[in-house]
């Protein structure tokens, strides 16, 4: 997850509006502010055509809706499933209505099964059965609503909890989704995609897990500088939905509702990650931000032992090696975003050295000498630049460099030996599950990763 200073953040009497999957080994944490990759959903494009050759059945307009929005039972976050959609295919596992102008009229009334694609046309929506019905072109955003007890709604085939928007894109040309829903709800579906499925015996580590995910929240709600709170991806947290619920992360949901994480009387934002490799970092040695006293460096070490809480982690130690040809072509494509460098490019590499290192180990400044000059690459941003060969950021900046060359004496591979999976920033997750194994309750756990904190209760859950 990205973080943000802690003046940023409103009060808890306000109410106020890093990480990774652990269920396959994590996914890497948040890309650094100002390189946000677009969020896109994974589907075949299907664009309008570009003249109607027919004149298909076009339902009329109907009263008012019945259906009411949510509202006046708990906190609504509004998470963007894709901010570039080129269609939007809307069902339901019971009845649903479709309403358009934000809610001001219905324009379908749907069976359970029944599917609806949203496309967009000169700034307006329209609805297309898969019958071939077409509904009349109306004013956006379009709101889909479940309209039977028991019912969701359904993207693509995925189930989401509570009210799917649809909205004309920045572009113009795509369309933007926005599931709208309950905070506790958007929670049961982020828990188990960000600390995985784990056991009854780990349970701990789910509740600090749903209550650091709660805090991050908390301090990105009511923001109007756009029509969403958090993306459903690594650039905030990881929401699946509601086929991502499972029982044990419901019951630490609820278990947990309405508690965060505070600093004298104020939600912080929690960022976390997969394994620190045995310490974790301070904010400041990842990102140029300055530090908050509970986001400090602290120990993973199993007290009176020479283990970690977190070597049960499977990149707990990690090797990457790069050869000459597969550096070069990295470097080609990701140094300019990172460094200065000329309209030839940056050269053949020559030699990968540690610049500097941060109190607790990891690289501060990276040395890259090509034939073409010395570039410096910095803190987290290191991650983005060794990539794997399907562009997979390096696991951490907890790292060694060995450069080996041929007889020749030109370099021929680079072996970089590390520890740890993403930012190092915050709560360990697996460092919480080994916690958890070891006896820890959530309190517990959360003390160790954001000390001077406080769990306390928030608003109305």
């Amino acid at each position: 997850m990205r973080w943000a200073p802690l003046s940023r953040k409103a009060s808890v009497a306000a109410g106020c509006a890093a990480v990774v999957c652990l269920a396959a080994c994590s996914h890497p944490s948040r890309p650094p502010a100002g390189q946000l990759p677009p969020v896109v959903l994974d589907t075949t494009a299907l664009r309008p055509p570009a003249a109607d050759t027919t004149t298909p059945e076009q339902l009329p307009d109907i009263a008012a809706p019945n259906e009411q929005p949510l509202g006046g039972q708990g906190r609504v976050v509004r998470i963007a499933l894709a901010t570039s959609a080129a269609k939007v295919t809307i069902s339901g596992t019971g009845a649903w209505r479709l309403f358009d102008t934000g809610g001001a009229s219905t324009l379908v009334r749907a069976e359970g099964g029944e599917r609806w694609t949203v496309q967009s046309r000169n700034g307006l929506l329209r609805a297309v059965n898969d019958d071939g019905t077409v509904t009349a072109e109306r004013p956006a955003p379009f709101v889909a609503r479940a309209a039977s007890r028991g019912a969701v709604l359904t993207v693509h085939g995925a189930r989401y909890r509570g009210e799917v928007w649809v909205m004309p894109a920045a572009n113009g040309d795509d369309m933007m989704v926005v599931n709208r829903l309950y905070l506790e709800d958007y929670l049961r579906g982020v828990v188990p995609m960000e600390i995985g499925h784990r056991t009854a015996a780990e349970r701990e580590a789910v509740a600090a897990q749903a209550i650091a995910a709660r805090s991050y929240a908390y301090t990105h709600i009511a923001s109007d500088a756009r029509p969403y709170d958090m993306r459903n991806t690594v650039v905030d947290q990881v929401y699946g939905g509601a086929d991502a619920e499972t029982p044990l992360g419901d019951t630490a949901v609820l278990e947990t509702r309405g508690l965060v994480l505070t600093y004298h009387g104020v939600v912080v934002n929690a960022p976390y990650h997969s394994a620190c490799g045995g310490r974790t970092a301070a904010a400041s040695e990842i990102w140029r931000s300055p530090d908050e006293p509970y986001l400090v460096s602290v120990s993973d070490r199993i007290p009176g032992t020479d283990r970690f809480y977190c070597d049960i982690a499977p990149r707990f130690r990690w090797e990457r090696t790069f050869t000459r040809a597969a550096l070069r072509a990295l470097l080609d494509r990701y140094l300019k975003d990172y460094a200065t460098v000329s309209s030839r490019g940056p050269g053949a590499p020559r030699s990968l050295a540690v610049e500097s290192r941060t109190p607790s180990g990891r690289v501060r400044a990276l040395e890259i000498v090509t034939d073409r000059g010395h570039y410096t690459v910095r803190m987290d941003n290191i991650r983005f630049v060794l990539r794997s060969s399907d562009g997979e950021i390096l696991n951490s900046t907890a790292f060694t460099v060995e450069n080996e060359r041929d007889a020749d004496g030109e370099l021929s591979r680079v072996i970089v030996r590390g520890k740890g999976y993403g930012h190092g920033v915050g709560m360990c997750q697996w460092g919480a599950i080994g916690r958890a194994r070891a006896g820890q309750d959530y309190r517990t756990i959360l003390r160790a990763y954001y000390p001077g904190t406080t769990v306390a209760m928030v608003g109305s859950a």
